[in-house]
């Protein structure tokens, strides 16, 4: 995939199936090496265009990505790797806790992570 040149809130793909990847309210995330940049689809045009809601990041991020894209196509592949994130409809959940909760139960929470022992230390 790569950005259109005219809107970086249009990415374009190559090879891609969009209508079948792809939903609103989706995320689209890029490579590790460009931070992991995520973005939320507003409408998938086609299976090879769709709209984001908003640019990737900051001019310099949008910079990044494009120097990454045209050095991507010199090497001869098409554009960036991505991947599709669905969206997680978190209402349903809340609605169970506060039912929970107003029936006098109690609700666990797990915190994900990982601590390192030397943080502990004195």
């Amino acid at each position: 995939m790569r950005l259109s040149e005219e809107d970086p809130c249009l990415v374009i793909g190559v090879g891609t199936s969009f209508t079948k990847d792809f939903q609103p309210k989706f995320q689209i995330m890029l490579p590790k090496s460009l931070n992991s940049a995520i973005a939320e689809v507003t409408e998938v045009i086609s299976d090879t265009e769709l709209r984001i809601k908003k640019e990737f990041g900051s001019e310099k991020v949008i910079a990044k990505i494009k120097e990454r894209t045209a050095t991507e196509q010199a090497e001869g592949t098409p554009g960036l790797a991505y991947k599709a994130l669905p969206f997680i409809d978190q209402a349903e959940m809340y609605r169970h806790v506060y039912s929970s909760l107003e029936q006098g139960g109690s609700i666990g929470i797990f915190p994900e992570g990982t601590r390192t022992m030397g943080l502990y230390a004195h």
